[in-house]
């Protein structure tokens, strides 16, 4: 049982890899046959070191995060300024507008423009007020317009809950009781306040939010009864505001302060009350599920909330007006002549200073003018408050998302008060000083609510105005937590705010109370160490939420596909994984030994499905044997680790598993992860990608998550944070990249999949072209697709998928459809991740598009590769767009992201693209026009030949011959097309840049260099754009002539390389050469007596197979037979050595001596040939083999001398039954091919049938048109020629006007492309900002200048450092340890032979990261100068260095401590990866062991810190007794 344990299942505890710094990454004693005593001769210390290549993915970008780095900064000043800035305009703007309202509030007015001697003022007469009125209801009603819009967008265009009457009914009293506080305090509080005390007033609107805070925080707090203290503190000075006022100012209607505050506050409760726990109240679990419910439904009750709370304010504006005393009616009926010019009057007053010196009072003496007054002064005040109020919002949003909410948004906001009542007192002061101070900026009749007295002393005592102090500081304690945020980068705005809008009249209020506690628990450190619990979940009493805070882990499945690769692009796959298991490993370090808690950890482990695995054994035709691409691999991995850690790493030689699909090879990296390769064997199981798609899916959705013996919600959870992330053999990205793409999936839970930035890696032209290609494609169409909708292929070189998406119905069952129909081959199997994504957008997820997320693929670099790979491409993708818009009303209603806009995008592209041969066939016949003066109909004939002749030879002859034609015309295309740009150039000279094909080449090409200027670290690409302008006829007329005419080719095109042939592939050619034989003999006999019916033709085509034309016709020669003759002679001296290996000259039906484990499945379908033995074989005796014990390939040198280990029953039986329900080799039916054959030949006439009948009534249509621009023209109003001549005969000056002419073509290109461009850059341009936000999200700054006071503590700046600590204590070059590295002194003092001296003594053992963290935490802890300045991460200066350092080991220290107390509690049911499990685990996979079931796929990397002696290694495992096995 314990040398079971050891067996792979996943990310568990493998004993040969604990934490031991003595073990190695190898043993010393492996492969003691190659390696002698030579390695330590003196002759042979020289060193070959690995040096980090700065290419691909890890070309330096310094330069990018250095201008990051700065862009953040600026984003944090200029931030906070808007912030800041605009909630402050927006308050003071709205105190501005109720100072109007005061019913015969006397306005000083300026003097300047009357009498400077004199004092005058003025009264707002009714008609001023309404005005003023108005504009505050168009404050108010603008923000809940807006939620209005998105609420019907999105319950039209998405999906929303509808609330039940309860709900509604609750929503709506909420409403309706905040709608009123804002009309009390608007129109009836504040005018009778000044200005000052209505800022500090707002600071006092939080006395819900308060009292819920006393009775929502969590009593096992170990501060709780100091909190709790603060709480009522905070809520008491809330409450003072209800009296303060009325009772020292008297006015009745200042007494209704307190129903304002409190039905204000309400609109907030949501955002604090507690998340319910086992000891809540029955009310706060009430009003938890109250609150969830109104999350909800809330999109759909707000379809009717904003239009019936404007209706109220209004009838609250009314109301007030009846109370002033004024008539309510006069709102409406003077709406449109307060508007218009009017006029107002003014005063003149002398003034008197009362008995106190304090007060002064005003008489009215003589004297009355009348003035004119500003009629839309209150509608610009009211632009001003909306503006402001919207850009305080965005940008708080902003902050928020890119996480620097606590400078740029708490801190700003809660300066909002202090700084506008320091505002309003300086504002106030100049203008009681001074009527005339603002006069050329505010009208002289209007001004703010001045304080009553002139000294501040007094104002702040008598008026009792320091009680602000107290609101302010009880607000900023209700609103602390937005001090400590927790979200995610880019979380989405409903989860930023509990209600994702604003209220237009209290801004800074309702972003501070509204923003969300972030109440998700962290993951604590022992859940990630061991995702364990010591509770059972076998107790009778389970609630229905048990999910684990671990099971919200990431867990990442590097899922690759490999088939012919080659070393280097096998080099740049396998060297980004180490780099991810280099990073994983430094997270998992930095959280195991120094308790930082990490919110971008995850978890890793990698797979590689290998296609057509194995060839025939040299030994035996009988055997199979690994290919050289699978020895390649092997050899390839331990130079990219080296590559990658710098130093010469030697992995374990990989574990080798017989399995029923073929074989498993698992290797464990020096981050303890693994990468398993799974060797497949296609006459075992079906090959090509969408099959081993197929497989994991199955094995790790299917087998390794839904077998857990789990709880469903915990299952739901798991599968939820599974991602799969899709590769390519070839593939090259850095871990960021896949940080990025993790980063979407957490912001969007109904994201599917996501995709990053695909760069093409090659040289040549072909591979340029493609540079631009993709950099367009990516710019433009990729980030329209994700701003206007979904991207609608999420390419499978590099994209990352969410594990529950793909386990929804008709995704992961639909993808194991077998092609059965013509279509099927196309759409399904030429692109398959096309069609997944497909299938996820047509059950509602999205699919998204990362441009910061970069990855490096290897590109076709010949003409023939590339037009075969685009051969695959271009029909699948027309073929599942095709298929989704055929679908679209099902698609519409199941995705909320696709709306019928998207979908008749998505038509003007697929116009476009069936359509675009013809459009380039016109474009051609304009431009040899043009150039040569030759009239359209013979350029139209001249352009014919050349595509008809290529259309022929692609309906008739073999593909090489097709290529080669294509590239021969692409070659005349190109020539063209220099012809085109030279005649573009002098037709702009001729006409004008006014002209329009002038001003449509200025704006394509500045399209493209603004684009490029906007992705600045690929500019380069725009070096290409020649390369692409040039050959666009071939691209978009060739290429899809060749795709379209090659319809029924279904091969893959690419990386086809020779293979080994089998013994059944011998045999198959010798008859086929046997029966040619037979049958050139036959026609020879014929012949004799004349009945030979045989002839061939000089020239001789066929068209569509429709009919078959002989010229010259002459009988047969028989060349072929002849050939075939040769062939036939050659193959007979093959037969001597068949027979020589034992093979028998039929297929056999006798016994078997190879037995095989698949035979328990009883199957039908065909195996591997069976051969009997032949005479020559008897002489030999052959072991007995058993695919699932002893295959002939375990044994191969070139795979290492590694160990050989076994699948579980478990896990056995899966993979037989998964091959019988899905990946079962297809039978080879000849009658089935010939009828697929017959059908993919009909849908390849139909299409291109189809094809040329749509393109040829285009080009006729628009030729004819073009044929007769003469009366079929627009005349452009740009750039005409005006000639201006005198007429002597009849004395005149003769004036002509000379229009440029739109033509048919002309109107074409600009309405149609220009419309496609035009929606792709301003798609481009939202997607930019999306991008750039992301970038910054994930862009820390360590300067000084950023930090705050508490975090420039040793222990916060060792916190942000922690991983990078980790990544340089963990690192597998020991140089700096040892002072071994690469000398990189000047040659004259380089120390040569001293070093290689010192290597001679050195013993060669290089350990895993684990172990040499702690060997570097070891030797720091001598403090070691020189050690530490190794160590870039401790800091830049030696102070820093010690402080970080000290910081380390206190929390080193304080991890051992508490992982010691946890050892001693710890419970001995907490021996299972979850929990103990519901079902008896010896119960489920009866057979080899009770361990067979227990799959612990999810278990982290091999961490544990118990320092169990690991059980001895087995070396390989060679049967030779069968017995043994029975």
């Amino acid at each position: 049982m314990a040398a079971r344990k050891s067996e792979y299942k996943g990310l568990q505890d493998d004993s040969d890899l604990s934490d031991s710094e003595f073990t190695p990454l190898y043993d010393e004693n492996d492969e003691l046959d190659q390696r002698t005593t030579q390695e330590t001769k003196g002759w042979n210390l020289f060193r070959d070191v690995p040096v980090k290549k700065e290419t691909g993915s890890m070309a330096s970008t310094e330069w990018v995060e250095t201008s990051i780095k700065f862009l953040k900064v600026l984003a944090y000043i200029i931030v906070f300024i808007l912030v800041l800035g605009s909630a402050v305009l927006a308050k003071g703007t709205l105190l501005f507008m109720t100072s109007q309202l005061k019913k015969d509030r006397q306005i000083p007015h300026c003097n300047r423009a009357l009498a400077l001697d004199k004092q005058f003022i003025t009264v707002l007469s009714l008609e001023e007020r309404i005005t003023w009125l108005w504009a505050i209801i168009i404050v108010f009603s603008l923000p809940e317009f807006g939620i209005f819009l998105r609420s019907v967008r999105i319950c039209f265009f998405k999906s929303a809950k509808k609330p039940s009457k309860g709900v509604f009914f609750v929503a709506f009293l909420i409403e309706t009781l905040h709608t009123i506080g804002l009309a009390i305090l608007v129109l009836l509080i504040l005018p009778e306040l000044d200005v000052v005390k209505g800022a500090m007033l707002m600071n006092a609107l939080c006395i819900m939010p308060g009292i819920l805070n006393i009775f929502s925080r969590d009593s096992s707090h170990p501060r709780y009864y100091i909190i709790m203290m603060l709480d009522i503190l905070s809520a008491s000075a809330q409450i003072t505001a209800f009296v303060v006022w009325p009772l020292l100012d008297g006015t009745s209607v200042l007494w209704t302060i307190p129903v304002a505050c409190i039905f204000i506050s309400l609109t907030w409760w949501e955002n604090f009350v507690a998340n319910p726990d086992r000891n809540s109240t029955v009310i706060t679990i009430y009003l938890s599920d109250l609150r969830n419910e109104l999350k909800k439904t809330r999109y759909y009750t707000y379809r009717f909330l904003p239009i019936w709370k404007i209706i109220l304010f209004m009838i609250c504006i009314m109301v007030a007006m009846e109370i002033q005393g004024d008539d309510s009616k006069s709102f409406f009926s003077w709406a449109l002549t307060a508007f218009t010019e009017r006029l107002y009057y003014v005063h003149e007053v002398q003034a008197i200073l009362e008995d106190n010196l304090v007060d002064l009072d005003r008489t009215l003496i003589e004297g009355s003018f009348r003035l004119e007054a500003s009629p839309i002064a209150s509608l610009w005040v009211a632009v001003i408050q909306m503006a402001a109020a919207y850009i305080c919002f965005t940008c708080s949003k902003l902050a928020c998302k890119i996480l620097i909410q606590q400078f740029s948004f708490t801190f700003a906001l809660s300066l909002v008060g202090p700084v506008m009542v320091n505002v309003l007192i300086y504002m106030c002061g100049l203008r009681n000083a001074n009527p005339c101070a603002f006069h050329n900026t505010i009208p002289d009749y209007l001004s703010y609510i001045i304080p009553p007295v002139y000294y501040l002393q007094n104002y702040i005592g008598r008026e009792m105005t320091w009680i602000w102090l107290l609101w302010l500081a009880s607000q900023a304690w209700i609103t602390i937590h937005t001090w400590t945020p927790k979200c995610e980068r880019l979380a989405a705005t409903d989860k930023l705010f509990a209600k994702p809008w604003y209220s237009g009249l209290l801004i800074d209020q309702s972003l501070l109370l509204n923003r969300t506690k972030d109440d998700d628990a962290d993951i604590a450190v022992e859940d990630i160490l061991d995702l364990k619990d010591n509770a059972s979940i076998t107790s009778s009493i389970l609630e229905p939420k048990d999910v684990k805070p671990s099971d919200n882990i990431p867990r990442i499945y590097i899922c690759a596909t490999m088939w012919h690769e080659t070393k280097e692009e096998m080099m740049g796959f396998l060297k980004s994984v180490l780099r991810l298991d280099e990073d994983q490993s430094a997270r998992r370090v930095a959280q195991k030994y120094l308790g930082i808690i990490d919110p971008d950890y995850y978890e890793l482990e990698a797979h590689i499905y290998l296609d057509d695995a194995y060839e025939v054994s040299d030994h035996s035709a009988e055997d199979s044997q690994v290919n050289r691409f699978v020895k390649c691999l092997v050899d390839t991995i331990d130079e990219a680790a080296s590559e990658v850690h710098l130093t010469n790493v030697r992995l374990r030689p990989p574990k080798k598993y017989p399995t029923p699909y073929g074989g498993r090879l698992v290797w464990t990296l020096p981050g303890k992860n693994k990468i398993i390769c799974h060797l497949k064997d296609k006459s075992k199981i079906r090959h090509k990608k969408r099959w081993s798609q197929v497989m994991y899916m199955y094995y790790l959705l299917g087998h390794r998550l839904m077998d857990l013996p789990l709880t469903v919600d915990r299952k739901e959870v798991i599968a939820e944070n599974s991602y799969l992330l899709a590769l390519d053999g070839d593939i090259d990205f850095k871990p960021s990249a896949v940080t990025l793409l993790i980063d979407l999936m957490k912001k969007d839970k109904n994201l599917g999949a996501a995709c990053g930035r695909i760069h093409p890696v090659g040289s040549g032209f072909m591979a340029w072209y493609q540079v631009f290609e993709y950099a367009i494609g990516h710019w433009l169409q990729k980030a329209t697709e994700h701003m206007i909708g979904c991207v609608l292929c999420s390419p499978g070189c590099f994209s990352l998928f969410r594990g529950k998406a793909l386990m929804d119905d008709n995704v992961m069952r639909k993808y194991t459809l077998t092609s059965s129909e013509a279509r099927h081959y196309v759409q399904y199997d030429q692109g398959e991740d096309r069609w997944l994504c497909t299938l996820l957008l047509q059950r509602g997820y999205r699919v998204e598009y990362s441009a910061a997320s970069d990855s490096y693929t290897h590109c076709p670099e010949r003409f023939d590769e590339f037009f075969n790979q685009r051969r695959r491409w271009v029909p699948s993708t027309m073929a599942n767009i095709f298929d989704l818009l055929a679908d679209a009303k099902h698609t519409v209603n199941a995705n909320d992201n696709i709306s019928m806009l998207y979908i008749a995008y998505q038509i003007m592209l697929m116009f476009g693209t069936v359509l675009g041969p013809g459009t380039i066939f016109l474009m051609m016949i304009g431009a040899i026009n043009a150039i040569t003066g030759m009239s359209n109909m013979n350029a139209l004939i001249l352009n014919a030949v050349p595509v008809l002749t290529f259309i022929i030879v692609c309906m008739t002859c073999k593909s090489d011959i097709q290529l080669k034609f294509a590239n021969i015309i692409t070659c005349l295309y190109a020539m063209i097309m220099m012809f085109v740009i030279v005649g573009i150039a002098l037709q702009i000279v001729e006409d004008g840049w006014l002209a329009p094909t002038s001003l449509f080449f200025v704006a394509t090409f500045g399209l493209f260099f603004v684009t490029g200027a906007l992705h600045p670290q690929e500019i380069s690409c725009l070096l290409y754009l020649g390369i692409y302008y040039i050959t666009i006829p071939s691209m978009y007329m060739l290429l899809i002539i060749y795709s379209l005419c090659n319809l029924n080719n279904v091969s893959w095109g690419t990386r086809e390389v020779a293979v080994k042939k089998t013994l059944k592939d011998m045999e198959l050619e010798k008859k086929a050469a046997e029966a040619a034989k037979t049958k050139m003999e036959n026609q020879s006999i014929m012949s004799w007596f004349g009945k030979s019916e045989e002839q061939s033709g000089s020239v001789e085509f066929s068209i569509s197979g429709l009919f078959r034309c002989l010229c010259c016709t002459n009988p047969k020669d028989h060349k072929e037979d002849l050939h075939l003759l040769k062939i036939s002679n050659a193959l007979e001296k093959m037969e001597k050595r068949l027979d020589s290996l034992g093979a028998p000259t039929e297929l056999p039906e006798s016994r078997n001596r190879r037995r095989s484990s698949m035979g328990i499945r009883n199957d039908t379908l065909s195996m591997l040939p069976e051969y009997e033995d032949s005479e020559v074989s008897v002489e030999i005796p052959r072991e007995e083999r058993d695919d699932l014990i002893n295959p002939f390939w375990i044994e191969d040198p070139n795979l290492q001398k590694g160990e050989v280990d076994f699948l579980t029953t478990a896990e056995t039986e899966f993979w037989k039954d998964l091959i019988d329900a899905y990946l079962r080799p297809i039978d080879e039916n000849k009658e089935e091919q010939e009828r697929i054959k017959t059908d993919l030949k009909n849908l390849r006439d139909n299409m291109v049938f189809a094809f040329l009948m749509l393109n040829a009534l285009f080009v006729v249509v628009i030729f004819i048109l073009q044929s007769n621009q003469d009366q079929l023209h627009i005349k452009w109003p740009f750039g005409q020629k005006i000639a201006i001549a005198y007429n002597r005969n009849r004395n005149l000056v003769e004036i002509e006007r000379e229009f440029l002419m739109l033509e048919p073509i002309g109107s074409v290109f600009i309405i149609f492309f220009g419309l496609v461009m035009i929606i792709q850059f301003i798609g481009m341009l939202f997607h930019r900002m999306g991008t750039l936000m992301h970038l910054l999200s994930t862009t820390q700054l360590n300067w000084n200048f950023t930090k705050k006071q508490n975090e420039m503590s040793s222990e916060k700046l060792f916190e942000k450092r922690a991983v990078e600590i980790a990544k340089d204590l963990q690192k597998l070059n020991v140089d700096d340890l040892e002072k071994r590295g690469v000398d990189e002194s000047t040659v004259s003092r380089r120390k040569t032979l001293h070093n290689l001296e010192r290597a001679r003594d050195t013993k060669h053992s290089v350990v895993n990261l684990d172990a040499n963290f702690k060997r570097r935490l070891t030797i720091l802890q001598n403090n070691d100068s020189a050690a530490l300045k190794r160590l870039p991460s401790l800091g830049g200066d030696a102070a820093t260095r010690r402080a970080t350092l000290r910081a380390l080991m206190t929390r080193r220290d304080s991890v051992i401590a508490e992982k010691r107390r946890s050892q001693i509690q710890t419970d001995s049911t907490a021996e299972y990866l979850y929990d103990e499990p519901l079902v008896d685990l010896n119960a489920v996979g009866a057979g080899r062991s009770s361990m067979a079931f227990m799959n612990k796929g999810y278990e982290p990397a091999l961490d544990s810190d118990e320092e169990a002696t690991p059980p001895p290694r087995r070396s390989t495992v060679r049967f030779r007794d069968r017995e043994s096995y029975m």
